[in-house]
């Protein structure tokens, strides 16, 4: 039996279930499918590459197109390649496809991947990828993504991030198919993306700061598509996508026009401020049973230096508003580590557990806790910040860890060691790019990446430490962001230092 060619491999390197709840890699399959170019998805699960369906390897793709929303992808990405027989770095790759990488991750920093990845889409895909579907029948293939805007290293070395000024007239994937042996994350349903950006400026926050400035879908456009995506897919739920969905000023009369057909709905992480007891109502009538809070810190000093001013109170008015309104599982995003963060700020913390317990405990309820630590990102204005010390990280992360069980909640917590991995494959230069074929054929773990620094020469503390504010973060050379501009995210890091410098530290016990 002949094999069907292909000119433009979508890789996910990342198991299908993941790959299937993502919007970004509906987006990209679909339109493909839609353009008609010859094309395959590959995914990698449980260390093995598998293909959408038969298919030809996709080394024999002119154009390789990889979504890597999150830094520690850049591992896998190396596995994946490895996987499929294709050489690791570009410029052994001269016959073979031409690697190109997009995603939140490579938006913010693309210096990382510089000698494996070709060519980096900055920003988002739509404007682009009719382009990039050209430049895959062309004879230069770098040459012709360099024309269409991308960065190219060594033809086009600093590039503007490209983004979608009206969503009503973007292109969307209304399809989103799902094999029958694969089951979402979020489950089976119709994904729809209300808002794409946010406007509230947290310091911290690298999404809501490269996806800037917000942009709202009309309700005529969501109604349409809601209607359609369900009928399409035949589906009974839909997971609405968003930074910050009440920010959308037809947010409420989707959600009841979602609920009003009967659909289940799922709806992401929720600012404080923006629930009350009649959404609430409406998110427990579409079937959700639990809804999370991001207040980040109890502390209201903390909160306005990292311009999310929601503390204590703010945190525990929406846990009564969503308990009345039939949400019986709150979950509390909770960060430690922020610089400058004391010991009063964290007791702060731990007595906004302790309250917001007591409040879903007495209603029947529950409440689960995150515990995360701090990680400074490109493309912030925490940029400049450093990595806490993991001993003072571990300590913070117990301490909240240990009250909040004591008060009765559920408490999960994330490994400092893999916020040290994040920080160094965000902040990094090229550099790193040898430290992340390394650690790929160390195993990936944490054992693995000790063995990779040893091996690339990389000194950890460079990456960890903080930054004075007149340094130049080198990403921010070869990307520019028009809402994002170096010397406001400058200016934005010495206001914050500014509230948050107290003497007292914390204490490891």
């Amino acid at each position: 039996m002949r094999r069907e060619r292909i000119d433009i491999a979508l890789l996910y390197p990342s198991p299908r279930n993941v790959a299937y709840s993502s919007i970004a890699f509906h987006l990209l399959r679909g339109y493909l499918e839609e353009s008609g170019v010859r094309h395959a998805a590959y995914f990698l699960e449980d260390g093995k590459l598998i293909a959408e369906r038969p298919s030809p390897p996709p080394s024999e793709a002119r154009i390789i197109l990889v979504s890597l929303p999150y830094e520690l992808l850049y591992i896998d990405l190396v596995r994946a390649l490895d996987e499929a027989g294709i050489p690791v770095w570009a410029k052994d790759r001269r016959e073979g496809p031409v690697i190109v990488a997009g995603g939140p991750a490579v938006t913010a920093n693309p210096l990382p991947l510089y000698g494996i990845v070709d060519a980096f889409l900055i920003g988002e895909a739509e404007p682009v990828l009719e382009a990039i579907i050209e430049a895959s029948f062309q004879g230069d293939v770098k040459e012709s993504l360099a024309d269409a805007g991308l960065l190219v290293p060594g033809l086009r070395d600093r590039v503007r991030r490209i983004y979608v000024k009206n969503l009503d007239e973007a292109w969307y994937p209304i399809v989103q198919r799902v094999p029958r042996d694969v089951e979402p994350v979020w489950g089976r349903s119709f994904m729809l993306e209300t808002t794409r950006g946010c406007g509230r400026m947290c310091r911290f926050c690298m999404e809501g700061t490269i996806f800037r400035p917000k942009r709202d879908r009309s309700f005529h456009t969501l109604k349409h598509m809601l209607e359609e995506g369900v009928e399409v897919n035949k589906v009974g739920k839909v997971s609405f996508y968003s930074l910050a969905f009440f920010d959308s000023p037809h947010a409420q009369r989707i959600l009841e026009h979602a609920v009003s057909l009967g659909l289940e709905v799922s709806v992401p992480s929720l600012r404080a401020e923006t629930i009350t007891e009649e959404r609430a109502r409406l998110i427990a009538e579409g079937g959700q049973k639990s809804i999370t809070i991001a207040p980040e810190t109890g502390s209201c000093r903390l909160g306005a230096a990292i311009n999310k001013c929601i503390g204590r109170e703010g945190a525990l008015a929406a846990v009564e508003e969503a308990i009345r309104g039939g949400i019986r599982k709150v979950k509390l995003y909770i960060i430690v580590g922020f610089p400058h963060e004391n010991q009063d700020d964290i007791r702060e913390t731990v007595d906004m557990i302790r309250e917001a317990s007591k409040i879903t405990a007495r209603n029947g309820g529950s409440l689960s806790v995150s515990i995360n630590p701090f990680i400074p990102k490109p493309v912030t204005a925490m940029q400049w910040a450093g990595l806490e010390d993991l001993a003072v990280l571990r300590s913070k992360i117990a301490y909240v860890s240990k009250e909040s069980r004591k008060a009765g909640a559920r408490a999960s917590t994330y490994d400092p060691r893999w916020a040290v991995a994040q920080t160094i494959l965000s902040r990094g230069g090229p550099e790193v790019a040898k430290l992340i074929v390394e650690w790929a054929r160390s195993g990936g773990g944490l054992g693995g990446l000790r063995r990779a620094q040893r091996l690339a020469g990389i000194r950890v503390e460079e990456y960890l430490a903080e930054k004075p504010p007149e340094w130049d973060p080198p990403w921010h050379e070869v990307v520019e962001h028009p809402y994002a501009r170096l010397e406001h995210l400058r200016r934005e890091y010495q206001l914050y230092l500014r509230l948050a410098s107290r003497e007292e530290p914390f204490k490891v016990s």
